[in-house]
């Protein structure tokens, strides 16, 4: 060994702590959507009877370490109860030994865990068929990222083409993404809109016209309006 090999040991594992360091700060800083600048938003809302509430800081939205992760996990949410998606997504992290699995556990994983264990049901093939593409680097899931320059019609437009994502489900991944234009439309959002606008009914094209004033940051809007009472005290 020569004779300055446990320097160079040494600032090898520094280094390697370095890029670990880096790697958990950006990771963070995702998850926190801490790069996101909302401060065009929080001056349209300033004034806003609705939102001005939101305009303190409210509106960053908890996203997974990966674009991969997000969009699994939205898929897990679709036609079922919220118990439902506890279970799945419960099962997923006990298969990855206590965190997320990497798409190649999940692509490699047998159907029957699929339908036996996290009884994904119809969602098993389509999450293990993504899980394939992504570990197999047919799927670049996180060039979705704002921070890679692609259209928030491009980006819908590869989540469409994903098996088991549809519209609801892009509009739920882009906003995890820090894409704030298209509105998260489903079971729950329409009638909590109903609710909060003192509506029997609306069409989802009148409830996109009804926040198309936020532009990019409709969807942003119409989720603050929805959760407004999860934050603070719905007004009397």
């Amino acid at each position: 060994m020569r004779e300055d090999g446990g320097n160079l040991i040494a600032e090898t594992a520094a280094r390697l702590r370095e890029r670990d360091r880096e790697r958990i700060a950006g990771l963070i800083a995702r998850m926190f959507r801490l790069h996101d600048d909302l401060s065009p938003f929080y001056r349209r809302i300033a004034s806003d009877e609705q939102l001005s509430w939101a305009a303190g800081g409210a509106g960053r939205l908890l996203s997974s370490p990966t674009v991969f992760e997000d969009v699994v996990k939205t898929i897990c949410t679709t036609n079922c109860a919220w118990s439902a998606t506890i279970r799945m997504t419960t099962a997923l992290v006990e298969r990855g030994g206590g965190a997320f699995p990497e798409p190649q556990v999940l692509a490699e994983t047998p159907d029957a865990w699929y339908r036996d264990v996290a009884r994904m049901g119809y969602r098993g093939s389509y999450v293990k068929s993504i899980a394939g593409d992504v570990a197999g680097h047919a799927l670049d899931l996180e060039s979705l990222l704002p921070a890679r320059g692609r259209s928030d019609d491009e980006v819908e437009e590869v989540l469409l083409a994903l098996p088991g994502v549809g519209p609801y489900a892009a509009a739920h991944v882009m906003q995890l993404l820090g894409r704030h234009r298209y509105l998260v439309l489903d079971s729950w959002t329409r009638p909590a809109y109903l609710r909060l606008a003192k509506k029997k009914r609306a069409a989802d094209a009148t409830i996109r016209r009804a926040f198309a004033r936020y532009g990019e940051h409709a969807g942003l809007a119409f989720w603050l309006f929805l959760t407004r009472d999860w934050v603070e005290p719905t007004p009397p």
